[in-house]
């Protein structure tokens, strides 16, 4: 039983299983709910930056798209004549890979200190940080709170940690100033489903918009040539996705079109010359190999010489008739930091 099977299954097994962890789940909440009480009563400390800090992150392990998106605020940021850095762990370091491939011109900084990482964003003139991944991180004071939940993963019944994906209860999601449900592959009636669902949490606080990851080209992951999206369709393709939600990858393809064989590793997998050989092989008899972006930066490396053309699914953030609303609390940040400091 791998970990999807464990959170998300419905079957006995994984039913019994999870009663199982579940004291461990109880464990886990009690740590976190201390932990959140020690800072709303002002007991930790959070430390303000000298910047504004627009923090992205969620409530469960992976597969919101937090990179993505992170990324489309830093492009908003530059639209917006500002100098924008992004601070992250960066764990497994495709993610780091994966930033400086979408905004080039951008400090990355890695540091598991996200107060010493907002320092050194300062240092390389940075006057704004996105903070992907820091809504747990409360220790470093956040001007923005941006909080995504995916549509393909939501689920009312799901648990915490380590019994389902949850970093902390649900209800948490009040401490955001947004609440950003992101579709990849759910129909608009799943997403209105979530939105409503989130509304009642939300009484008196955040405000919640909705963002689609939508497929925008194939592109070639050595040369940087693009396909039209409609080249797999009708052809067999051997997907290869190690990321957090896989499904909704493997969908989006099938949407369009594309005879999809699954080649599943587990998030932040690191890719070996073996694993490349491996997936050359399984290739043959198919159109296209095409694997998610955050995949391709390992994998393009180490792909084999003779092997076929390694494509990625590129994704574009594309916010409904809430942009203005994302847009406006952008553009507020500096008021409402120069009236905090003042």
């Amino acid at each position: 039983m791998n970990v999807d099977d464990l959170w998300y299954d419905r079957s006995r097994l994984a039913r019994a299983v999870r009663v199982f962890v579940s004291p461990l789940s109880a464990l886990y909440g009690s740590a976190v709910a201390i932990r959140n009480a020690l800072y709303d009563r002002g007991l930790l400390r959070s430390y303000r930056g000298t910047i504004p800090v627009v923090s992205v992150g969620n409530v469960s392990v992976g597969g919101t798209g937090k990179t993505p998106f992170s990324a489309y605020l830093v492009r908003a940021l530059i639209d917006l004549g500002h100098r924008p850095a992004v601070v992250m762990r960066g764990y497994g370091g495709d993610e780091l890979q994966l930033h400086a491939r979408m905004n080039p011109d951008v400090p990355i900084i890695s540091s598991a200190d996200r107060v010493a990482g907002i320092c050194a964003a300062v240092d390389a003139g940075a006057d704004v940080v996105v903070l992907d991944d820091g809504f747990q991180h409360r220790r470093a004071h956040r001007d923005l709170d941006i909080v995504l939940v995916s549509a393909e993963q939501w689920s009312a019944n799901v648990w915490l940690l380590p019994a389902g994906p949850l970093r902390e209860p649900m209800r948490s999601i009040r401490r955001a100033d947004l609440v950003v449900v992101t579709q990849k592959s759910a129909s608009d009636a799943e997403v209105q489903a979530v939105v409503r669902a989130i509304q009642p949490l939300l009484v008196g606080c955040g405000t919640v918009v909705v963002a689609s990851l939508a497929p925008s080209e194939l592109v070639s992951s050595v040369g940087g040539e693009s396909l039209p999206l409609d080249a797999v369709r009708g052809e067999r393709v051997l997907a290869v996705a190690g990321i957090g939600d896989p499904t909704s990858f493997f969908t989006q393809l099938r949407q369009l079109g594309a005879l999809v064989t699954e080649r599943r590793f587990r998030d932040h997998h690191p890719y070996t010359v073996a694993d490349a050989e491996g997936l050359e092989l399984r290739s043959r008899g198919h159109k296209y190999v095409v694997a998610t972006e955050k995949d391709t930066v390992k994998l393009s490396a180490i792909w084999p010489a003779n092997g076929p053309n390694l494509l990625y699914l590129s994704q574009a953030v594309r916010l409904r008739e809430e942009t203005s609303l994302v847009a406006a609390a952008l553009a507020k940040l500096f008021n409402r930091t120069t009236s905090t400091v003042g």
